[in-house]
């Protein structure tokens, strides 16, 4: 890598500290605590889908998905139309519920619903299960680096959870948004530029391209020939990809704070859900881009086998960008890894912190807001918990290596890391959105236990040896559906709530 990549790397650095920056300057006055949080409440729909976006194209997407073309064809896309149907169901039903409940996190919604003990819960279930799963796309992006670099990969965690902090730390989510607007137009620049100059450098030029794309069924998208299985198979049926895509958008976008805080911090529910579809149709072009990359890539050296060693198909497109790309471009590619990055870490901190402090350890007085210096210490925290949580996710894939075990695709690793906890959490929602009025606190918590226990069983299958267990796709829906069925148990007495059934007064 030589001084112009470095130089475009610090450049978008220096660029993000300095939004960060720029928005801190709203969170200083007395009332910032709540801005802090939520911005006001008064963010522009464009602002929202921007955030979204660069959030859910992760490190994940911009190696992973690239990954799975360049090893196999376009059926990852099949995914998109089952988080399509998803975030459509919770734009209609579940983010003006939100809004109209005043909610500051979602996991306020459960106390309502189940009572406090429910509530501390499932705010200690997301940090933990964020943290995996923001863990896991961090070690994505830095082993690319590393690949790429020779930097180890324990350094890149640190500096970009390092960087993120810095300004999530000052600025909260307003800062986390209008940042992410910076490292979307980064990242798709990144992206966008690896594939003119990997297609202009193709032999036969971009109708060899295409013909060999059809001809190898590299671009296929819906695979038939099995509607829906139980077991994992490559390439994934259709069936599999509409349950995997619709329970893990259910999961993500209706009760992880990460995701549903910017729909919050929207000027009203209509506005925050139709921030929230939008992101479902531009997923489709987003995920396009990263698998035709992934594709020209595999084109490209299968006409012309590279110099370099590619045995770890992984590495096909960190080692493309350092060996085939220009100087300054290849900076700009790699200013985008990190802008895919930090975008899905930054909110990360940001609604871990808010939650901790909010739902898990609130001020003593109902009602009071923390300390604007509390909330910025526990920020420093949480980022410092998600770089040993991708440290964590590090040594799981080497112990997954070292077993012989089958290792997952960089993008199957990330999505399957989401499903530990969520599944607990989705159990839980769904019986309080769709079940009127109150529910048992204890039921709740045992609900989210049992949860728990499921997904982190069948999250470490692989390590365990087992190989006919459920596709990762049905790991979700399965401790749901377990977590739901406690969740409507007789445990323990219903308590009365004040206020159940009516908004919260406004603070």
């Amino acid at each position: 890598m030589g001084a112009i990549d470095v130089i475009a790397i610090a450049a978008y650095a220096a660029a993000v500290l300095w939004v960060g920056r720029l928005a801190t300057t709203h969170a200083r006055a007395a009332s910032a605590r709540q801005d802090w949080a939520l911005a006001g409440r008064a963010l522009p729909t464009p602002a929202v889908l921007a955030s979204m976006v660069a959030t859910e194209v992760s490190a994940a997407t911009f190696i992973g998905v690239p990954h799975a073309a360049y090893t196999g064809d376009w059926s990852y896309l099949q995914l998109a139309f089952g988080a399509l149907a998803g975030k459509l169901v919770l734009a209609v039903r579940v983010i003006p519920l939100y809004h109209a409940r005043g909610v500051v996190t979602v996991y306020e919604f459960l106390d309502e619903r189940f009572g406090p003990s429910t509530r501390r819960s499932a705010a200690a279930c997301f940090a933990i299960g964020r943290s995996f799963a923001s863990g896991a796309r961090l070690f994505i992006a830095a082993f690319a680096f590393s690949a790429a670099t020779g930097v180890p990969v324990s350094a890149s965690i640190l500096g970009c959870a390092l960087v993120a902090g810095l300004y999530t730390r000052s600025g909260g989510l307003r800062a986390v948004v209008w940042t992410d607007c910076l490292q979307a137009a980064v990242l798709v620049a990144g992206g966008s530029a690896a594939l003119a100059l990997a297609s202009v450098a193709l032999d036969g030029g971009v109708g060899a391209f295409a013909e060999w794309l059809a001809r190898e069924q590299r671009a296929r998208v819906f695979h038939l020939e099995r509607w829906i299985t139980w077991s994992s198979i490559s390439p994934m049926p259709l069936g599999n990809a509409l349950v995997a895509g619709f329970f893990l958008t259910l999961a993500t976008h209706a009760t992880d704070h990460d995701m549903v805080q910017r729909l919050l911090a929207a000027r009203s529910g209509r506005a925050g859900g139709r921030a929230l579809w939008l992101s479902a149709l531009v997923n489709f072009p987003m995920t396009l881009l990263f698998l035709s990359l992934g594709s020209a890539i595999a084109y490209a050296y299968s006409v012309s086998p590279p110099a370099y060693d590619i045995s770890d198909a992984r590495e096909a497109l960190p080692l493309f960008a350092a060996h085939a790309l220009p100087a300054g471009v290849r900076g700009l590619v790699f200013a985008g890894l990190f802008a895919a990055a930090m975008s899905s870490l930054d909110s990360a901190v940001c609604a871990i912190a808010t939650t901790w402090l909010r739902d898990v350890r609130p001020p003593v007085r109902s009602g009071d807001d923390p300390p604007l210096e509390a909330i910025r210490r526990v920020s420093t925290w949480s980022c410092t918990a998600l770089a040993v949580a991708a440290l964590a996710m590090a040594g799981y894939q080497e112990l997954l290596r070292r077993g012989n075990a089958p290792l997952p695709s960089m993008v199957e690793f990330a999505l399957s890391a989401m499903t530990i906890l969520y599944g607990a959490l989705l159990g839980v929602f769904a019986v309080a959105v769709l079940r009127p009025g109150r529910s048992r606190d204890r039921a709740g918590c045992a609900a989210l236990a049992v949860g728990a226990a499921a997904g982190l069983a069948l999250f470490l299958q692989p390590l365990l040896g087992a190989t006919t267990g459920p596709a990762w796709g049905y790991w979700i829906p399965l401790s749901a559906t377990l977590a739901a069925g406690v969740a409507l148990l007789p445990l323990g007495r219903t308590a009365r709530h004040p206020g159940a059934g009516a908004p919260p007064a406004k603070r």
